[in-house]
């Protein structure tokens, strides 16, 4: 493992922590060899303390999780973490106190028992790396979506926290708590609008932009590192680096192969979250993504993906079909027998039954019948929801429902990954082994969009 680049540390550690801090080490390293301080004991004691948090990725995003979680009496941001050192002490600013690191890995090594917590922000290809072992070490998570970037990481995500049953964990899919989505989720959970038949979601285009590049691109010629970036850290865990550029670093790496899952597994936690909330969703058994030609380096775009899970009880159909596109692509609405639309970009169409539900990421929604819309469809009551302050509550001892735990966060991430990861193969029609995490009618599929290889000091735990 390489040498660490710390920027600041506490120096006052006494030797108690550090002899506690030792044994957590070496129980990380052993897995359940070695047994963690009680759970039970330890939410008691946070319920008179404060919830102190690792934060990796403080920039970006980061900044909204730390404008919700600092309106939280009993969360203290204790460790910042960021590659970027810039953005690193623009944060510190803010949180004089909190100690600032380049390197998430000396946190851990260092600091272990000095935060109960993690907070990952970070691009897709550091998710699982960081997240197993912020979980092996006994620590809650909150982590980015989509959840992983590689399908064998779902795997990972899953055993660990088989061994960690009670470690609280929430996926960053906000928008599960806005109001008309709860309502949506109960509209259909109910039966309101009878069984599920099909459902039809699509991402926006595919362009660059903001966030996102073109499709089909090469990647771009390496430019000189700016010296505020370590750009070996935020490489991480790729054994063969992405060169540097502000085409990829510090928004655009969504768009390539190795880093992101573009708009297909960007979006596809916050789209494809209802279907799972709504219905006991079982695990997809194939995929289909036709595009015009096959990813790069980069992402492909107008991608068609149908993924096709197991129907039967609670369903219309023997098989529950969800066709999963990006580009802003809509469905036929004269097919399912409704009025011409041209919905915008990021949408979600539940077919039913007795009637059909149009979502959108803000909650706002459209319900049709005998293919008309209807205005004076009862919206059922819920509850107010808070997305960060509900994860912090039951990390403190004060057990609340959380909306996405990663056991479901898995499970959601699921297909959005497929869909990603097929367009390796447009055309073709992959059968996923969801038990064994593997295809069954391709063998060089799971040698090459399956899972990966990491570098040395960067695995998994």
């Amino acid at each position: 493992m390489s040498k660490f680049l710390q920027m600041n540390s506490h120096d006052n550690t006494k030797d108690s922590a550090s002899s506690r801090r030792n044994f957590l080490k070496t129980s990380a390293v052993l897995g359940t060899a070695v047994a963690l301080p009680s759970f039970a004991m330890r939410a008691a004691a946070n319920k008179n303390s404060n919830l102190r948090i690792l934060h990796i990725g403080v920039g970006g995003i980061g900044g909204m999780q730390r404008s919700n979680l600092k309106r939280h009496a009993k969360v203290e941001f204790a460790f910042l973490c960021d590659v970027d050192s810039n953005s690193l002490n623009q944060v510190g600013k803010e949180l004089p106190k909190a100690a600032k690191f380049k390197d998430y890995r000396e946190v851990f090594e260092k600091h272990l028992d000095e935060f109960d917590a993690v907070i990952v922000d970070t691009p897709d290809l550091h998710h699982a790396p960081m997240m197993t072992r912020a979980l092996a070490a006994g620590k809650h998570v909150y982590g980015q979506k989509p959840l992983v970037h590689q399908l064998d990481e779902l795997r990972m995500i899953r055993e660990i926290l088989a061994k960690r049953p009670n470690l609280h964990t929430q996926m960053g899919n906000q928008r599960a708590c806005y109001t008309g989505r709860m309502q949506a989720v109960e509209i259909l959970k109910s039966g309101q609008l009878g069984k599920p038949v099909e459902a039809h979601v699509w991402t926006g285009t595919v362009s660059r932009g903001h966030y996102f590049d073109a499709a089909w691109r090469a990647l771009p010629p390496a430019k000189p590192v700016p010296a505020h970036l370590d750009w070996d850290l935020w490489n991480g865990p790729l054994q063969k680096p992405m060169p540097y550029s502000d085409d990829i670093a510090p928004r655009r790496w969504r768009s390539y192969w190795k880093t992101g899952g573009g708009q297909l597994a960007d979006w596809g936690c916050h789209l494809i979250d209802l279907l799972y909330f709504a219905f006991d969703m079982p695990a997809p058994e194939s995929v289909q993504t036709n595009t015009i030609r096959p990813s790069n380096d980069s992402h492909s775009a107008y991608n068609q993906s149908t993924i096709t899970y197991p129907g039967g009880n609670g369903f219309a159909r023997d098989k529950f079909v969800m066709h999963y596109n990006d580009n802003g692509l809509n469905p036929s609405w004269a097919a399912l027998g409704l009025p011409a639309l041209r919905e915008g970009s990021n949408r979600t169409l539940v077919v039913c039954t007795e009637g059909t539900l149009l979502l959108e990421p803000s909650g706002k929604m459209k319900i049709f019948r005998k293919g008309k819309q209807v205005t004076n469809e009862p919206m059922p009551k819920v509850a107010p929801r808070n997305h960060w302050r509900d994860w912090v509550d039951c990390c403190l001892g004060n057990e609340k429902p959380l909306w996405t735990p990663f056991g479901i966060g898995s499970r959601i991430t699921e297909p959005a990954l497929l869909a990603v990861k097929a367009t390796r193969f447009p055309g073709q029609e992959l059968r996923w082994d969801a038990a064994n995490y593997r295809f069954t009618n391709n063998d060089q599929a799971n040698k090459t969009i399956v899972s990966r290889d990491y570098r040395n000091g960067f695995e998994p735990a």
